[in-house]
């Protein structure tokens, strides 16, 4: 019996294909959506609770940091036993500006990122080794861990256990481990780890005793089980006081324990781990939901609108002693049949779409990790709930039916719209959410990525210098640049606008203020355009050229002549028009630069402008930056840099953008059916029409005009809705677009058009049909 039924159901659904395929379709494109949203979001969510002392393992910072400085960590723990054990990690951009440095191995060399950790690493977290033993890798100040990833891509199928990795030219370390990639943390990703004893060799002030470098380093400890850190801090925030210079001068004034479970999201400064945007996993999941609602819709309305259809046989079967609660179950398992094929579908289509997810969310959504007996427990009962909401109105309406409306063709009268109309209604009204939604955000984001600095931005490439070797050999290839044809321009400065220089705190009055501190050539103010507002001629040899904001945070006048810059009576050699360091969404702060013959100081950066084709002066940079050095090329225009820090921004508008079209989508094939099948429906009343002496245009408008209703009331419905959210959202940008009825009157007309367009073609034919033919039909 059970077989005869489920092939009952598979001619039915034979019979309408569009119906099927429309169903399915959407069911499968929504599930695959979900599976890819609440995997990244478990991930995301889950950040760092697979360490064994995960509740015991905390983030040392203050009340506006979540770092500290190297050496601090180990200073608590002499004195407070509430400190079981404590574990640096520190990246390479301390000292070379960015993550990767040059590694020699093998006779070539890597761009290979690099962090600097204890030697307790592997037993502090719970990172597995693939080759080693947690206690011994590391044992050695010389030996390294690289990762899963980077030994196959560096060694191939070798074992790179004894290789050598070369550093600067002349420090070298032997690989004695093999560590999994590192993912879904709070600690980045690094193709190598050293112990923190080697930082001195990189960095000579990293000595872990005069804490010169407040920001240097993520500092975990672990608590002693039983105790309480969080009952120290306020004694530990004392004890700082005499030993640490930045507690000291309170600009810090609290010590504050994260717990690692909660860094990822934790809200203060930090930028040598990983963070977390949680705001983007509520839109995903909110998103992700209405998708699903949509498709839910879909199988509902359609399943409505085949009512009639469905009636006859159900009324059949009840003529035939079928029970109504058979009938209801009936409906029921084949809702929940069609959702479990869509479910498999959508994990198949899941698998597939996951490259182009991951490059979306900049990370790696581990889908097998997924498939547990539990959670494929718990998608069995969501397939299961998924399939009985959409089967319940339609199994409620069909079940319900008496034979006599049937015959008569009453329960089609009474069922065909009102469901319907509220359906598609909402359907538009969501979709012309989601698209003014993706409207405003693009908008915004290219706002910001288009924002004037205050400094020139185009065709300049940014190329860090700090790791490639001696001042003798950053100057040959500067020399080596300016002798190509693309460039026009080479400056070699420590610091550029976009990486802020080198901060310098001091002591002014009765607070600290934070100079941003860059170190230049005259090629750099003509390549950066930078504006000398006024010039002390007499100073310009030894002295510095302050920003507005600088003066202004020393209650100084334009034609002062000196200011405090850790003594009194420092020189000015004049001032500079204000520029925004980074992005245009950072706060102002007070810069001081010094222009400087390139012999007197040692260049972090070299800034080669291009001329004409930038691509083309891109590719001559390049070639000569590996011909050179023998390494890939690692320079950024600094147009892309400005823009790549809005990439969370990005990411949220492309995704709104995307889900935004998955709801046109949808809703256009909700429509396409519901249009097809109502217009089947009122075929005979066309007729009668016509036969009256409608023409083909006042039917075709009525038509037509039936479903643009729809539009307009979710036009009216969701634009004050869309309107507030997106007012808030903008709000919290201090540089922002003006919240313009374009954006909503473009979403609405797009609706309108694209509802237009999918009606009309079926309203068109149904028009210009011969009403004998459809009335003989009925």
């Amino acid at each position: 019996m059970a077989i005869f039924r489920f092939n009952s159901f598979l001619r039915f659904l034979g019979q309408h294909k569009v119906y099927t395929a429309i169903e399915i379709f959407g069911l499968s494109v929504s599930l695959m959506f979900v599976i890819l949203i609440l995997t990244y979001s478990r991930q995301e969510l889950t950040t760092d609770r697979f360490h064994a002392d995960a509740e015991r393992i905390y983030m040392l910072g203050d009340e506006q940091h979540n770092m500290s400085a190297y050496g601090i960590a180990g200073r608590l723990k002499e004195r407070y036993p509430e400190i079981e054990d404590y574990c640096y990690v520190t990246s390479a951009i301390l000292f070379a500006g960015q993550d990767e440095i040059p590694v020699l191995t093998e006779g070539k060399k890597w761009n290979s990122s690099v962090s600097f950790v204890n030697d307790n690493f592997f037993r502090f977290f719970s990172f597995p080794l693939v080759i080693g033993n947690k206690d011994y890798v590391m044992a050695n100040q010389n030996e390294a861990v690289v990762s899963e990833s980077y030994a196959r891509k560096v060694f191939g199928s070798e074992d790179p256990v004894g290789k050598t990795l070369v550093m600067n030219d002349s420090i070298s370390f032997v690989v004695n481990g093999v560590m999994k990639d590192i993912r879904h943390s709070v600690i980045k990703y690094n193709d190598i780890l050293l112990r923190t004893e080697n930082l001195r060799r990189f960095r000579s002030d990293m000595d872990g005793n005069t804490y010169n470098n407040a920001l240097s380093t993520n500092a975990f400890v672990k608590e002693q089980e039983g105790a309480s850190l969080a009952s120290k801090a306020e004694d530990m925030c004392d004890y700082l006081k005499t030993v640490y210079w930045f507690f000291e001068r309170e600009i810090a004034k609290n010590v504050e324990f994260i717990p690692i479970t909660e860094a990822y999201y934790a809200p203060n400064f930090g930028y040598m781990y990983n963070k977390g945007d949680k705001q983007l996993v509520m839109i995903l999941l909110a998103v992700g939901l209405l998708i699903l609602i949509f498709a839910v819709i879909n199988y509902i309305n359609l399943t409505v609108a085949q009512t009639g259809f469905r009636a006859k046989e159900m009324a059949t079967r009840s003529l035939l002693g079928s029970s109504r609660l058979s009938l209801f179950s009936r409906l029921i398992g084949e809702s929940i049949v069609l959702t479990f094929i869509s479910f498999l579908i959508g994990l198949f289509l899941a698998f597939a779409a996951r490259p182009y997810a991951e490059r979306i969310l900049d990370t790696t959504i581990d889908l097998y990790a997924m498939l547990t007996p539990v959670n494929l427990l718990l998608a069995l009962v969501a397939i299961i709930l998924i399939g009985f909401i959409t089967g319940l109105l339609p199994a409620l309406l069909i079940s319900r039916t008496k034979a006599v409306d049937v015959v008569k063709g009453g329960f089609r009268k009474k069922t065909k719209m009102v469901f319907s109309r509220f359906f598609i209604t909402f359907q538009n009204a969501i979709t012309i959410a989601l698209m003014a939604a993706a409207l405003v955000m693009i908008s915004q984001v290219n706002h910001l990525m288009k924002a004037p600095l205050g400094y020139n931005t185009e065709n300049i490439i940014d190329i860090p210098a700090e790791t490639l070797g001696g001042k003798e050999k950053i100057m040959t290839l500067a020399n080596e640049f300016r002798r190509l044809s693309a460039v026009s321009l080479v400056s070699t400065p420590a610091g550029t606008p976009f990486n802020g220089g080198n901060n310098n705190t001091i002591e002014f009055e009765d607070r600290s203020i934070g100079f941003q501190t860059l170190i230049v050539d005259s090629a750099f103010m003509e390549m950066l355009g930078i504006e000398i507002i006024r010039e002390n001629h007499v100073a310009s040899n030894n002295g510095f050229y302050l920003n507005e904001y600088a003066l202004k945070e020393q209650n100084l006048p334009m034609e002062a002549e000196t200011f405090t810059f850790y003594q009194p009576d420092v020189p000015i050699a004049g001032v500079i028009k204000d520029f925004n360091l980074r992005n245009i969404l950072w706060e102002k702060q007070p810069i001081n630069l010094q222009i400087r013959k390139t012999e007197e100081f040692h260049p972090w950066n070299i800034l080669v402008q291009v001329q004409g084709d930038p691509f083309i002066g891109w590719q001559q940079v390049k070639d000569k930056y590996e011909e050179i050095l023998g390494v890939e090329f690692n320079g950024e225009f600094i147009d892309q840099q400005v823009a790549d820090s809005f990439a969370v921004q990005k990411r949220i508008s492309e995704i709104v953008g995307i889900f935004a079209i998955i709801a046109i989508l949808l809703s256009l094939l909700g429509l396409l059916a519901m249009s097809t099948y109502f217009i089947q429906q009122r075929s005979r009343e066309i007729g009668v029409r016509k036969v009256f002496g409608s023409n083909n245009t006042q039917i075709l408008t009525r038509l037509v005009g039936t479903f643009l209703n729809y539009v307009f009331i979710a036009f009216v419905v969701a634009t004050p809705i869309i309107w507030y959210l997106m007012r808030d959202w903008l709000s919290g940008y201090s540089y922002r677009i003006h919240l313009s009825p374009m954006f909503f009157i473009l979403a609405g007309l797009g609706c309108f058009v694209i509802s237009f367009v999918t009606v009309f073609f079926q309203s068109y034919m149904a028009a210009n049909a011969n009403p004998v033919d459809s009335i003989k039909t009925e």
